[in-house]
C-alpha cells in the first residue's frame, strides 16, 4: 500500500495557540481527543505530532490516511484565526497536493498531477481552481516567485532526474518534493518525525466525525 500523508504548517510561532486551534476544531465536530507533552508511545492511526515552531512556522503530522480531513480543518481553522497556513498531502504515493491560506483567503491550490482523476467529475471540476502561478503566496512570504513556480509542474511530464533546483534533495517526480518547496516558502518539515513538542491522540472513530474534501 502507497503512502496517504498529511501535514499542515501554521506561522504562528506557538505550539499552545496551533494545539488550541486544533482542539477547538476537532471539538466542533465531536471528536474526542486527548493532549501530552510528554512522551508517550505514539500510534500512526490516531496521534497527530505538533512540532516546536521553526522559522514561526508551526508543523503538525496528521495521523495515517487524514489527507481527505486536512484541507477542510485548515480552510475552519483559516476562518477562525488569520494565520498563513500551507498544507500538503499524499495520496497512495502517487502525487501531492498543496493548499495555502491567509485566514479564510485561499492564497495557492496545486497538484503535482492535476489530471489523475479526470475521469471523476467532481475532481475534474475541482483540478480547474489549482495554480501553477506562486505571485499571491509568494507575494504572502516575501519570497520570489521564480523560487517556487519551478516546482509547480505536472510530475507525469517530467524526466525521472528534472529538479526545481540544482541543490534540491529531491526530483519533480518524487512526492517527497513537496519538502523542497517547503524549505523555499521557509518550512522545515520533521525528518526523522521525531521529539514532538505536543502529541494529540484523536478517537479512533475520527474520521467518520471529521469533514472530507
Amino acid at each position: 500500500m502507497g503512502l496517504f500523508l498529511a501535514t499542515t504548517a501554521f506561522r504562528n510561532n506557538s505550539v499552545d495557540e496551533t494545539v488550541k486551534a486544533i482542539s477547538e476544531n476537532l471539538t466542533s465536530h465531536g471528536v474526542k481527543h486527548q493532549m501530552k507533552e510528554e512522551a508517550w508511545p505514539l500510534s500512526e492511526e490516531t496521534d497527530a505530532m505538533v512540532f516546536a515552531p521553526q522559522n514561526s512556522w508551526v508543523v503538525v503530522l496528521w495521523p495515517n490516511y487524514f489527507n481527505i480531513h486536512d484541507f477542510p480543518m485548515m480552510t475552519s481553522i483559516g476562518n477562525a484565526r488569520d494565520w498563513l497556513i500551507s498544507g500538503v498531502h499524499v495520496y497512495d504515493g502517487d502525487y501531492w497536493e498543496h493548499l495555502a491560506l491567509r485566514g479564510s483567503d485561499r492564497l495557492h491550490e496545486f497538484s503535482s498531477r492535476p489530471t489523475y482523476w479526470a475521469d471523476v467529475p467532481e475532481e475534474l471540476e475541482r483540478a480547474a481552481n489549482f495554480d501553477t502561478d506562486p505571485a499571491r503566496l509568494s507575494a504572502a512570504l516575501s519570497v520570489p516567485g521564480n523560487t517556487l513556480q519551478p516546482y509547480l509542474v505536472d510530475a507525469a511530464t517530467v524526466t525521472e532526474t528534472a529538479k526545481a533546483h540544482a541543490d534540491d534533495q529531491f526530483e519533480l517526480a518524487n512526492i517527497w518534493v513537496f519538502t523542497d518547496f517547503w524549505r523555499r516558502m521557509g518550512i522545515t518539515y520533521p525528518d526523522p518525525p521525531d521529539n514532538a513538542a505536543a502529541v494529540i491522540r484523536l478517537s479512533k472513530w475520527f474520521s467518520k466525525r471529521l469533514p472530507q474534501g
